[in-house]
């Protein structure tokens, strides 16, 4: 039992009441984890959370999920999140669409035996519903939308960036778990990225490239720049105008995606664009603040800094994964024009290689109502899924294969290889990696 005189941390007589077993044994260690955690953090008090959760682990893969018994013991306690949650896409046991090997999908099989159980107990702890399965939970059509100013506990780290710096609320990169624990207690310890000092920018970034930057290789260069550091990024708004478009949005979804995976960003502000920085411009810079310059020149040599890891460095590539993060309908709809059109040019019925979209449920459901647009991409070969691309590659499942992605986080984490999505259309329809290696 924690020693209540000793703690640092000032919890209210609800809080104080929770952690003497008032509410029982499981909610009693479920609070003591999480004032633990905020004594950890040096917070001085916990926050409510205000609105719906979003967990990184949707996966019951042993030592990476949650234990089953912990799960269990929850459920069986009556708990569950104060308000509902949604979780990072499904596991890849989309058989139908993920173009496995037998072998693949046996060790995918024995991987995830306790997925049924995991998804049950995860709907009975507070999942909003069966299709709430996304790393992109923001979009319209999956809803979880949290308002400026709302106080959240979410993990992944690209939900955690874009939810901080373009919608304006409030969650520290909180690990697997945690976040779990802290949405059924309702509370967040009150420190980092909740607070006003917190959010303010430790860094000035100026873009000084004479087009628009790639969204993902500006994020990569970022994060490796500012690591886990908050930048205030100057120089954008001559590309992207001043609101926030579906474009923009996008845009800012795949760079944020990038400065978290290649630092550990979870809060970026962009001059004239999102909202404190529209409210508040520079005097979000801390006085001491460091500066750095993001050029053309940084981002030509970015690409070659990239090792190719494939075990057959000069091979044809054999398949590609398309979002990661999920991509949103626009994009969808981005990829099907940009495909159909470079087939009609080259006289070509399918693309020479292999390739896989993934996106939310809700966002498939609503592209395929378009039967006109669903069947172009369909008879040019392309499947679509809802799982998580990144998982496949984990036990070595897809080490050395000669896999291709337009996502500079699934390049960062696995062996595919990055393109930029222009060229990796040309590279899609002729089936060749100009230059080769």
């Amino acid at each position: 039992m924690t020693d209540l005189e000793n703690l640092r941390i000032r919890l209210t007589p609800e809080e104080g009441d929770i952690l003497r077993g008032k509410q029982g044994p499981t909610m009693q260690k479920v609070m003591k984890t999480v004032v633990l955690y905020g004594e950890a953090l040096g917070a001085e008090r916990l926050a409510d959370i205000e609105g719906d959760g979003h967990f990184v682990i949707p996966w019951a893969t042993p030592g990476i999920g949650p234990p089953l018994e912990m799960l269990d013991e929850l459920v069986a306690a009556g708990l569950k999140t104060k308000h509902p949650f949604t979780l990072d896409p499904k596991a890849p046991l989309d058989f139908e669409n993920l173009s496995l090997s037998p072998e693949q999908e046996r060790v995918l099989e024995r991987m995830y035996r306790y997925q049924a159980r995991y998804d049950e107990r995860m709907l009975q702890l507070g999942l909003r519903d069966t299709d709430a399965y996304t790393c992109n939970p923001y979009l319209p059509q999956v809803g979880n939308i949290p308002k400026r100013g709302t106080i959240l506990a979410w993990s992944e780290s690209s939900c955690v960036v874009f939810a901080n710096s373009v919608l304006g609320a409030r969650t520290n990169r909180n690990g697997a778990i945690m976040d779990l624990l802290s949405n059924i207690v309702g509370k967040t310890p009150l420190t980092g990225l909740l607070s006003d000092e917190g959010r303010r920018a430790t860094c000035l970034v100026e873009v000084r490239t004479a087009k628009v930057p790639h969204p993902q290789l500006l994020g990569g260069a970022i994060g490796m720049k500012v690591l886990e550091d908050v930048p205030f990024i100057v120089g954008l708004d001559r590309f992207l105008g001043p609101r926030l478009s579906e474009e923009t949005l996008d845009y800012l979804q795949e760079m944020g995606a990038a400065c978290a995976t290649y630092g550990a960003v979870g809060l970026y502000h962009v001059e004239k664009i999102t909202p404190e920085a529209v409210d508040r411009g520079t005097d979000l810079l801390a006085p001491d603040h460091a500066t750095y310059v993001i050029d053309d020149q940084v981002l030509k040599d970015l690409m070659p800094s990239y090792p190719v890891m494939w075990a057959d460095k000069e091979a044809k590539p054999e398949k590609c994964f398309l979002g990661c993060p999920h991509l949103s309908l626009r994009q969808l709809y981005w990829w099907t024009n940009k495909i159909h059109n470079a087939l009609q040019a080259k006289g070509q019925r399918q693309l020479a290689v292999e390739t896989i979209i993934c996106a939310a449920p809700q966002v498939l459901r609503k592209f395929k109502a378009d039967v006109e647009a669903y069947e172009r991409l369909r008879r040019a070969g392309v499947r679509l899924s809802a799982t998580c691309v990144e998982t496949l590659f984990e036990n070595e499942l897809s080490a050395g294969e000669a896999i291709l992605t337009n996502s500079n986080k699934l390049r960062a984490y696995t062996t595919a290889r990055f393109f930029p999505d222009e060229e990796l259309v040309e590279i899609l329809v002729s089936g060749e990696i100009e230059g080769g290696s």
